[in-house]
């Protein structure tokens, strides 16, 4: 039997290759659609100290969704209470907590957010308050000032239809990557079909 061909051995490459890049672009593709949106900043920063701070800001890399109950962020002090002094604030890509420091300190800020994917996201940080002497200092809360909403808010989510969910990037790269793998499987058959014929007349 004789070797391939040239052209025969440039299908053959040529479909090799292609089915590496719908490899690659499924593997891009699930990365891409995982992605979440992230904190870009905060202020008071990660392991800043401060000596005053009317409310804690944060910023993600894209506008979150105003979903009830699920754009949150508490702050808490060295004594184990609140200091938010209202229910967190949300425009566009930030989220703000109005608060009132107590003790000097280690507060420690969680928050959780809404993804613009939908999907929720959450972290955690420190920073340090070191007021001057003599400023006031805040009672603080045993409890968030908006858990009896959030609580709610939960509460009547339970109840309501949970929408479908969203297929996963992982899924949604995979299936593209399947299709592209395919096309290229059909395209490689048609190519190669034709010299397959010429080469039994010459044999």
């Amino acid at each position: 039997m004789r070797a391939l061909t040239a052209p025969r051995r440039r299908v053959g490459v040529l479909g090799l290759i292609v089915a590496a890049a719908a490899v690659g672009a499924a593997l891009g593709g699930a990365q891409a659609a995982s992605a979440h949106d992230s904190l870009v900043s905060a202020t008071p920063a990660a392991d800043a100290t401060v000596s005053a701070a009317a409310d804690v800001t944060l910023t993600f890399s894209a506008n979150l969704l105003g979903a009830d109950g699920g754009n949150e962020v508490i702050v808490v002090g060295p004594d184990a209470r609140h200091y938010e002094t209202d229910c967190t604030a949300l425009a566009g890509p930030a989220l703000t907590t109005p608060v009132e420091l107590g003790p000097a300190g280690d507060y420690q800020v969680t928050w959780r957010a809404v993804s613009s994917d939908g999907h929720p996201v959450s972290g955690t940080y420190r920073f340090t308050y070191a007021p001057a002497a003599g400023a006031p200092v805040a009672t603080g809360s045993a409890a968030s000032p908006c858990a009896s909403v959030a609580s709610q808010q939960a509460e009547a989510a339970l109840d309501a239809t949970a929408p479908a969910a969203a297929p996963s990037g992982l899924v949604i790269g995979l299936s593209v990557g399947g299709l592209a793998v395919i096309v290229v499987g059909v395209v490689v058959v048609l190519l190669v079909r034709p010299r397959r014929k010429d080469d039994a007349g010459d044999e």
